[in-house]
């Protein structure tokens, strides 16, 4: 059975319990409260240098398709074109693996399983990655990126937290990158996500249709038990794109 670790569909139900804040919930922050005022201090450039070690940490630990592989090679045909977004370069990399994920970070970096890929269109994946690229677009990923420094430091020493985006420990970066990719955005910003990620496929002429069908093909993974079937009203979601797709 492929272990579901999608990221994409981390908390994305259009209905959220009642009292869910608009804003990243991360585990584990405990004592880490006070030291919020050093994390909010730093800037978007630290932030961003944190995401690029965090990303070459990882991607030493994956399996990383190579430029040859069918996995890049796809992929490429897929979003070669798009190479920015709001000035950021992206960098694109598949993960051999069944498990189903993809994600995106602050610095550009996205990342897909393909496992994923295996179940997915092209046009599918177009707006899987779109949603993701979205999150980066929306500065939802900076926003995870500093609750997720924070949350590593409360498993760090306590002066690991005063650590400059330039010496970071392995083990803080491990840490750091535990807590991102756990990350859970909010429904508010999951919306916004899919929004960026259907008018990004309407702005390339890509199949809009795409929207809702990748996104009941996630919900079916559900029954298979794992992360998605506690989130059986994600079938909404599809719902909106449907309408979003009808929309000029």
């Amino acid at each position: 059975m492929k272990k579901i670790l999608l990221t994409f569909m981390g908390a994305c139900l259009l209905l959220a319990p009642a009292g869910c804040v608009d804003q990243i919930n991360l585990s584990n922050l405990g004592g880490a409260a006070a030291d919020l005022h050093t994390a909010a201090t730093l800037d978007d450039a630290e932030l961003k240098e944190m995401c690029v070690q965090m990303r070459k940490k990882g991607d030493a630990e994956a399996r990383v398709a190579s430029a040859n592989s069918k996995y890049a090679i796809r992929l490429k045909k897929i979003m070669g074109k798009h190479t920015s977004v709001n000035g950021t370069p992206l960098n694109y990399k598949v993960y051999i693996t069944d498990d189903i994920n993809a994600n995106a970070s602050a610095d550009g970096s996205v990342r897909v399983y393909s496992g994923l890929m295996d179940m997915m269109t092209d046009d599918e994946l177009r707006f899987v990655l779109g949603h993701e690229i979205g999150h980066v677009a929306l500065g939802h990923t900076l926003k995870a990126m500093r609750l997720a420094y924070t949350a590593a430091a409360a498993r760090q020493a306590a002066g690991s937290l005063n650590s400059t985006a330039n010496a970071l420990s392995d083990s803080m970066l491990g840490d750091l990158m535990e807590e991102f990719l756990n990350a859970q955005f909010s429904q508010s910003q999951e919306l916004d996500a899919d929004a960026y990620a259907m008018n990004f496929l309407k702005e390339n002429n890509y199949n809009t249709a795409a929207a809702a069908s990748s996104l009941r093909k996630l919900e079916s993974l559900g029954s298979s038990g794992g992360f998605l079937s506690s989130h059986p009203n994600s079938g909404k979601r599809a719902e909106k794109m449907e309408e979003l797709a009808k929309q000029k």
